[in-house]
C-alpha cells in the first residue's frame, strides 16, 4: 500500500506543473488508483488527480459558476457516482449512450466529490471572463469585394461543404439534404449539375480523370451510428455512377488521401468524429483492397494532414483531436504500416478546437501550427474568452509555444494564404458562435499580415448575420488570385420549410487582378 500511495502522490505533484496548453510528461494516476487510496486530499488535489486522469485538467476560471453547476453533474456520473438529486432523471443507457462511457461502479466517494465540486464552484468567476484587450478590427476587407449571389428560388440554406475545382474554378457545394451541386461562377453560379448523394457531403477529392471521391457524414447531429461513406463517382454521359470505397463510418468529417506506404497508390486517413465513440484510422492500399490501421480509438478526430514532418522522405500525419481529449498529435511514419504517436499540443476539454493548418506564416522558413478554437455546441454554451485564433511556433527543443493569439468568440473555420501576394501569409477565420451583440460584428475576420507576426484584423463593411459553417479558398475566375467563399447553415431551416430564397454562400472576390 505504501508504495502505491507514494506513486499516487508523485503523480499529483507532477500534475501541479500541468498548464492549460501543455503536453503531459508522464501519465496521471488512474481512476482506480485514486478510488483505492485513503489520502486526505484537498479539492484542488482531487481535481488534479480525477480530472486529469481523462484529459487536461481544466482551471475553474474557464467557466462561470452557473455553467459549472450544469457541467459537473455529468462528470460525476461518468465516474459512476449517482446522488439523490439524480433520481427521476434518465440514465445514460436510456439515451443511447454506449456502455463504458459512464462507469457502473463509483470511482469517487460522495465526500471526495463534494470537495472537488466545491473547488470549482468557489474558484470560478460569477460571470464569464471578458476577452483580453485586442486590436479592434477595421471595417472593410482590403482587396476584396463582397458578392451575394441572387438565387431566385426557395431552398433550405444548409451548406455542408464548399470546394473550388482547381482547374475549372467551378464551385462544388454539399447540401445537408443528400445533394452535391456543381455551380458555374462565370454564369452567376448557375447550376451545371446536381448529384444525389448520401446525407451531408463534407469532403471531395478530384482525380486527374475528373472522377472524384466524396465523403458524406450520414448524420450531422451527435450520434454513435455508423452511416458515413466514402464513394467514388465517375461520369458516363450525363449521369454519374457511384461505387462505395468505405462504408459504416462513424460520423466522419474529414478524409486525407495520400501515399503513406510508398506503393504509388492512394491511402485514406479517415477522421470518424462520432459522438461518444469515434476513431482515427489509416487505410493502407494492399494488393487487393485496404488494410485498416487504428491510430486513435477516441471520438473527436476533426482533421488530418499528410506531411513529411521529420524530413526523412516519407509522409507522416498531423491530426486535430477535439471533444474532451483535445490536441494536435503527430503520427510519425516508421514504415511497414507502423506509426509512433507524439502529442504536440494538448488543451483543456472546453477549449473547442475546430480547425488547423501547418504553414510558414512568419516567413522564417519554419512552419507553424495555426489553430482556431470556438466550438460551442456542448454543455457549456457561454461566451469564452479563450476562443480565437492562435499561432504556435516550435522552439529549439522542438516543442510548440503560443506566439500569437487573437480572441474571437466561436472561431470555427480557417483559411491561410498570401491573398494580396505581398510575400506575407494572411489568415481568414469565421465564427459559427459569435457574440451577436459585439461591435464591430465579428463572425468573419480577415487578418492581413503587416510585418512578420503582426496582423491587422478587418471585418466586413456590411454586417451579415448569417450562420457561417464552411469556408474555402480558390480561384473562381481564373485570374491568378485566390477568392473566398463562405457557406451558410441556417439551423432554423432544418425543421421548418424556408420562406426566403436560397442563400447558400457569399463570395469575397479578390480584386488584386
Amino acid at each position: 500500500m505504501k508504495g502505491r500511495l507514494w506513486g499516487l502522490l508523485g503523480g499529483i505533484v507532477m500534475l501541479n506543473s500541468c498548464g492549460q496548453i501543455a503536453e503531459r510528461k508522464q501519465p496521471p494516476p488512474s481512476l482506480y488508483q485514486l478510488s483505492q487510496s485513503d489520502l486526505n486530499l484537498s479539492g484542488e488535489q482531487l481535481a488534479k488527480g480525477y480530472c486529469a486522469s481523462c484529459h487536461v485538467m481544466p482551471d475553474p476560471e474557464i467557466l462561470d459558476k452557473a455553467t459549472w453547476k450544469k457541467v459537473l453533474p455529468d462528470m460525476r456520473k461518468r465516474m459512476g457516482l449517482y446522488l439523490e438529486e439524480d433520481f427521476g432523471t434518465s440514465l445514460p443507457e436510456d439515451e443511447g449512450v454506449p456502455e463504458g462511457i459512464y462507469s457502473k461502479i463509483p470511482f469517487i466517494t460522495q465526500e471526495r466529490w463534494k470537495k472537488l465540486e466545491a473547488y470549482y464552484l468557489e474558484n470560478a468567476p460569477d460571470y464569464p471572463l471578458p476577452q483580453i484587450p485586442k486590436v479592434s478590427p477595421k471595417s472593410g476587407i482590403p482587396g476584396f469585394q463582397l458578392e451575394e449571389p441572387d438565387f431566385q428560388f426557395v431552398r433550405p440554406s444548409l451548406t455542408t461543404m464548399l470546394r473550388i475545382h482547381p482547374q475549372t474554378g467551378r464551385l462544388f457545394l454539399g447540401h445537408r439534404f443528400r445533394s452535391l451541386f456543381e455551380l458555374d461562377p462565370a454564369l452567376g453560379f448557375s447550376q451545371r449539375d446536381s448529384i444525389p448523394t448520401a446525407i451531408a457531403p463534407v469532403e471531395i477529392h478530384w482525380n486527374p480523370d475528373q472522377s472524384f471521391e466524396l465523403l458524406t457524414m450520414g448524420l450531422m447531429d451527435p450520434a454513435n451510428d455508423s452511416l458515413g461513406v466514402i464513394s467514388h463517382f465517375t461520369k458516363s454521359g450525363k449521369s454519374w455512377n457511384e461505387s462505395l470505397v468505405f462504408s459504416k463510418l462513424m460520423r466522419p468529417v474529414h478524409v486525407e488521401i495520400a501515399d503513406w506506404n510508398g506503393d504509388g497508390k492512394s491511402d485514406y486517413a479517415i477522421c470518424e468524429f462520432g459522438n461518444h465513440l469515434g476513431q482515427f484510422s489509416l487505410h493502407l492500399s494492399q494488393a487487393s483492397g485496404y488494410q485498416q490501421h487504428m491510430l486513435k480509438k477516441d471520438s473527436g478526430a476533426r482533421r488530418s494532414m499528410a506531411v513529411d514532418y521529420d524530413g526523412d522522405g516519407d509522409l507522416d500525419m498531423l491530426v486535430l483531436m477535439t471533444q474532451a481529449k483535445e490536441g494536435i498529435i503527430l503520427f510519425e511514419n516508421l514504415g511497414d504500416g507502423k506509426f509512433r504517436e507524439k502529442p504536440l499540443l494538448s488543451f483543456q476539454p472546453a477549449f473547442g478546437s475546430s480547425d488547423f493548418r501547418f504553414e510558414d506564416v512568419t516567413g522564417d522558413g519554419q512552419r507553424e501550427l495555426i489553430l482556431v478554437n470556438g466550438d460551442n455546441a456542448d454543455q457549456s454554451q457561454i461566451l469564452k474568452n479563450y476562443h480565437g485564433v492562435r499561432i504556435f511556433a516550435r522552439d529549439q527543443k522542438g516543442e510548440y509555444q503560443e506566439k500569437w493569439f487573437y480572441p474571437m468568440y466561436g472561431a470555427s473555420g480557417l483559411e491561410v494564404g498570401d491573398f494580396d501576394q505581398d510575400g506575407m501569409v494572411d489568415l481568414v477565420a469565421i465564427s459559427f458562435f459569435p457574440d451577436r451583440n459585439q461591435r464591430p460584428y465579428q463572425n468573419l475576420i480577415y487578418f492581413k499580415q503587416m510585418n512578420s507576426g503582426v496582423f491587422q484584423p478587418y471585418v466586413l463593411e456590411k454586417q451579415l448575420e448569417d450562420h457561417w459553417l464552411t469556408l474555402t479558398k480558390g480561384d473562381l475566375d481564373g485570374d491568378g488570385d485566390e477568392d473566398l467563399v463562405i457557406g451558410t447553415f441556417a439551423f432554423d431551416q432544418l425543421y421548418q420549410a424556408p420562406k426566403e430564397n436560397w442563400r447558400p454562400f457569399v463570395v469575397l472576390r479578390n480584386k488584386l487582378k
